[in-house]
């Protein structure tokens, strides 16, 4: 029913776990794409892949050695080719809200991590309404409701309003990145 308002699969990780690195949204490149897993990777060791363009400008060394590298969470970074670099996140302070997403119980993630999810994406934009109804839900269920023309107590028992995760899609696969990356 909620993946009829949302037609096109959005990233979870990038979503909900990105911000809990407590990067400013607007101040700071962002990753050209977010990965909950990595092949060969022990999934429950609660990582953030972020995959990064290579860039020569000052605004991306700036960020490089202010933010990524010396960041507190990060377990290691890597060259995946010539113009992309792996950064890997340890988030298992979080892995409560880690097994959240993957349970798609976005509403129930800590007080920290909305509140970090928050701070990301700020109370006052219009990213913030659909991200407070993810993690509010029963502020918005006759909102919702009207949009899907269904009953507002469906909604409830469901609980959520946004689209369980796609484990493929949270998944890192070189060979569609690879495609991706030459085209």
């Amino acid at each position: 029913m909620i993946k009829d308002i949302y037609r096109d699969y959005f990233q979870k990780s990038f979503t909900f776990l990105y911000p809990l690195l407590g990067f400013k949204r607007k101040k700071h490149p962002k990753p050209v794409h977010t990965f909950m897993y990595w092949p060969g990777e022990d999934v429950s060791n609660c990582n953030l892949y972020c995959l990064y363009k290579k860039d020569d400008s000052e605004t991306w060394k700036l960020f490089e050695e202010g933010n990524l590298i010396n960041h507190e969470r990060l377990e290691r970074c890597e060259n995946i080719d010539d113009d992309h670099i792996l950064y890997v996140f340890n988030l298992s302070s979080f892995k409560d809200d880690f097994d959240h997403i993957a349970n798609g119980k976005y509403s129930q993630f800590s007080r920290e991590a909305k509140k970090r999810i928050s701070d990301y994406y700020g109370v006052h934009t219009p990213e913030w309404v659909y991200i407070e109804s993810f993690l509010f839900p029963s502020k918005y269920y006759g909102i919702y409701a009207e949009i899907l023309n269904c009953e507002e107590n469906q909604l409830k028992d469901v609980g959520e309003l946004c689209p369980k995760y796609d484990p493929h899609k949270e998944t890192f696969d070189k060979d569609s990145f690879l495609l991706m990356a030459n085209t």
